[in-house]
């Protein structure tokens, strides 16, 4: 994990806290990019001023912090929305510099109140950073893989109806050489996210009991007998697999286990922090605790 999502995960920024209007020019800014490479088209100007892609590329990955949706999503999809903003930011940013505001003791004030927010972000990103090791995780994943219950999972697809009687109809089908792919993709009112009706692996407490006694009673490339009446409707089962329950691959949970432990690390450094000063509280009115 990279420091700057570390210190979105532990840290709101300084400036979420600005009224709308103000937010909209605050949650990202662009600057003039002289040296921008030949593959690095202009895509608009203001006055001969000139905007380059790589100034809304620059705009997209600040609004993330604040919107972390934004990440997934392509820049064309969102490159109206950049592009009206950076002109709009441009424009303001052009006419606030007339007015001699940057001079101003309550923008300076500001400005140091965001300095110090941004350098205790970067010091606390650092300092998890150095104790948030590759062998901290890689213990952590072990203590979890290690916990991990000695139990059976199943794989399994199903079809889903809301009639018995159609369900019968569809294991009628299957018996006769149907496959159950086709039928799930055709019938079920619920085929999985694969459109086949495949489930992937479960164990019993992953799905309601009704089907978990049917599922785990079966054996593996069995169909059932007869429907499974449970909540959603009736179910045809086919079991797939059957296995002892796997572990996650470490590639696959690192991330994961990386954010879980985030929280404690940030924890504790700064509870070093304070075991390392001399901290007196007192009460609302400045008295000294009785206690």
């Amino acid at each position: 994990m990279s420091v700057s999502l570390i210190r979105g995960t532990i840290l709101a920024v300084v400036v979420a806290s600005a009224a709308a209007v103000a937010a909209y020019f605050a949650y990202g800014d662009i600057s003039a990019n002289e040296q921008a490479p030949a593959n690095d088209p202009v895509v608009a100007t203001i006055d001969g001023e000139k905007i380059h892609r790589s100034d809304l590329e620059s705009l997209k990955e600040q609004i993330t912090k604040q919107v972390p949706q934004l990440a997934s999503v392509d820049l064309d999809a969102v490159y109206k929305g950049l592009l009206d903003r950076a002109i709009d930011q441009k424009l303001v940013a052009r006419e606030a510099g007339k007015t001699g505001l940057a001079d101003s003791a309550d923008i300076k004030t500001r400005l140091k109140e965001v300095e110090g927010e941004l350098v205790r972000h970067a010091w606390i990103a650092e300092a998890i950073e150095k104790k948030l090791t590759d062998e901290r995780i890689k213990t952590r994943y072990e203590e979890l893989v290690k916990d991990i219950p000695n139990e059976e999972e199943v794989r399994a697809r199903h079809i889903l109806v809301d009639d018995e009687g159609k369900a019968k109809q569809l294991i009628a089908k299957l018996r006769k050489g149907a496959k159950f792919e086709d039928l799930a993709k055709a019938e079920s009112q619920n085929p999985g996210p694969s459109e086949d009706g495949d489930l992937g692996y479960f164990t019993r407490a992953n799905v309601v009991p009704e089907f978990a006694d049917a599922a785990f009673a079966m054996e593996k490339g069995d169909i059932s007998k007869a429907p499974v009446k449970t909540q959603f409707g009736w179910h045809i089962i086919q079991v797939s697999d059957k296995r002892p329950v796997q572990a996650p691959k470490f590639e696959d949970v690192a991330d994961q286990i990386r954010e879980e432990l985030t929280t404690k690390v940030a924890a504790e450094v700064l509870s070093d922090l304070r075991k390392e000063a001399a901290i007196e509280v007192f009460n609302p009115d400045g008295s000294k605790p009785t206690d």
